[in-house]
């Protein structure tokens, strides 16, 4: 598909817009988006007001970005990336960058995915791990009450269930 404004070259940046009802859209290359974006729309072949900042706002939007400054002091330990070279290309330097700008990226990966906890589909060996922590996150909780309830026959066998489940774990580790 060719760029909408100057017809020459493809198009690469694609954008739509849906205000009270009235949908439009357009087709650019990303040299004329670039013009767009600094403000030389003298073309006008938009005629929709929301396409000036389309670079700040698109990114800002998905990436969930706001204007307050990130501090600058903080670096990956393990790569040495910032904040802020994230912000530029939208890619973390390492996995440990998840762990470090943790605060920051939270609100980013809730607005991308709507969770910043994995909740979709994973693999089978994955799976079953994190359904063995599950059970066993819930039979320790219900252990507990047992032994407060001092109901200890209860409290006995939840015990053994989370001894088996911990051996299978480790024999599955070896």
């Amino acid at each position: 598909m060719l760029c909408e404004r100057c017809k020459k070259n493809t198009a690469t940046v694609f954008y739509e817009e849906n205000i009270n009802g009235q949908k439009h859209s357009c087709s650019l290359c990303s040299e004329c988006a670039a013009e767009i974006n600094s403000g030389d729309n003298t073309v006008g072949i938009f005629p929709f007001s929301g396409f000036g900042g389309l670079h700040d706002q698109i990114f800002a939007g998905l990436f969930g970005f706001n204007d307050a400054p990130i501090k600058k002091s903080k670096t990956c330990s393990f790569c040495s990336a910032t904040f802020s070279d994230f912000q530029k290309n939208g890619k973390t330097g390492c996995p440990k960058c998840y762990e470090t700008f943790s605060d920051e990226l939270r609100s980013t990966i809730r607005s991308i995915h709507g969770n910043v906890k994995h909740v979709g589909r994973s693999p089978a060996k994955f799976r079953k791990n994190r359904e063995k922590e599950d059970k066993l996150k819930v039979l320790r909780k219900q252990l507990k009450e047992a032994v407060s309830d001092e109901n200890f026959e209860l409290a006995a066998s939840l015990r053994d269930q989370i001894k088996a489940i911990e051996n299978e774990k480790k024999e599955g580790q070896v």
